[in-house]
């Protein structure tokens, strides 16, 4: 009789296959990057996409000033400007706390006045 066939797990081929795929690639990549060619087209590509993103950027805060809406940066600034304005009120607070501490003005009991219905 023939021995029982071994379970076949696909996921356990498919972890096999990436681990000599991702052999094979950090080969190459080592390679690839030991040339001082490869280093220098790599830091062109960088260069360029930062300046494809500047210019991105740049046409996007034209365009939503022509249509008179707020960009990023007006975000940010407002964003900044509103952290002040806490910061100013939390030390107005500690201020008057210091000056008359525990005198939070008490709020009036509500008055119940609704009869439930009969």
């Amino acid at each position: 009789m023939s021995e029982p066939a071994k379970n076949l797990d696909p996921f356990e081929l498919a972890r096999s296959w990436m681990a000599q795929w991702e052999k094979v690639v950090n080969e190459h990549g080592t390679e690839m990057l030991a040339r001082p060619e490869a280093a220098q087209a790599m830091q062109a590509v960088s260069g360029a996409a930062l300046q494809a993103q500047a210019l991105s950027n740049d046409a996007t805060g034209r365009m939503l000033a022509a249509a008179n809406l707020p960009s990023r940066a007006d975000f940010e600034a407002l964003g900044a400007r509103l952290a002040g304005v806490e910061a100013a009120l939390s030390r107005i607070e500690a201020k008057l706390n210091a000056v008359a501490p525990g005198q939070d003005p008490a709020r009036p009991a509500v008055r119940r006045t609704r009869k439930p219905p009969a």
